[in-house]
């Protein structure tokens, strides 16, 4: 899951809720600013953290 720290859009606060009520596997990824800066100016830092679960192992 990737949360900006500073969401006012989706309230970061329910996001990390939903982190700690999911099951494993399950990876947390945060990033400085709001909601829409994981797609403009993190957008690097938020794919790789995408691109790095879509490559680890799959669960048994």
């Amino acid at each position: 899951m990737v949360v900006a720290v500073n969401d006012t859009v989706t309230v970061t606060d329910l996001a990390l809720a939903a982190y700690e009520r999911a099951l494993e596997p399950k990876r947390l990824q945060l990033l400085a600013g709001g909601h829409f800066d994981p797609y403009t100016t993190q957008f690097d830092q938020s794919s790789a953290a995408a691109l790095a679960w879509f490559q680890g192992p799959l669960p048994t």
